[in-house]
């Protein structure tokens, strides 16, 4: 029986998949933290009724009922990379006009549903092409190491984001 040596991962060394994971790991860590910190904005600095917070975070989710027919349509006739690099500084611009209002007195909860359901419109986009570029970049023999890897950054991101999203000083309070 003769062993074969080793190889390394070919995917370290794949730099746009190196690309994607980082991009994707920081687009993650910041969909989590958003996850609970525009709730916690919404109730900490605008007073927002148990019904509000509800209703807020509905808005982030039914782009999903309402458009991921359409955008899988939408997005199997344009160039995936691009569409994906779009939606997520459509997303950060988007979520980073929360505390630019907040920092200028202006923040309201229409804002907040605003910007929960266009960053979930972004996010459905993002999400469809997400699914159908990362088997052409690399390859079927490396698809299972590389989703294993896009995997463990979400799971990462899952479980140590919403943390990050918690103010541990009552920083936000409005006075009162």
């Amino acid at each position: 029986m003769t062993l074969r040596p080793l190889r390394p991962p070919r995917l370290w060394r794949h730099r746009d998949f190196l690309l994607l994971w980082g991009g994707q790991s920081v687009s993650e860590l910041g969909s989590a933290v958003t996850l609970v910190a525009l709730p916690l904005v919404a109730v900490v600095i605008l007073d927002a009724s148990p019904l509000q917070v509800g209703l807020l975070s509905a808005a982030a989710t039914v782009p999903f009922l309402l458009i991921a027919l359409p955008a899988g349509l939408i997005v199997d006739r344009i160039a995936k990379r691009p569409l994906m690099i779009a939606c997520d500084i459509g997303r950060m611009l988007i979520i980073g006009s929360v505390p630019a209002a907040a920092a200028f007195a202006a923040l309201t909860l229409a804002q907040l549903f605003a910007v929960a359901f266009l960053a979930g419109v972004l996010t459905v986009f993002f999400d469809v092409a997400y699914q159908s570029y990362v088997p052409g970049l690399i390859g079927r023999s490396e698809l299972a190491d590389g989703n294993g890897k896009l995997a463990a950054t979400q799971s990462f991101a899952q479980v140590a984001a919403p943390g990050w999203g918690a103010p541990s000083t009552p920083c936000c309070a409005p006075a009162r």
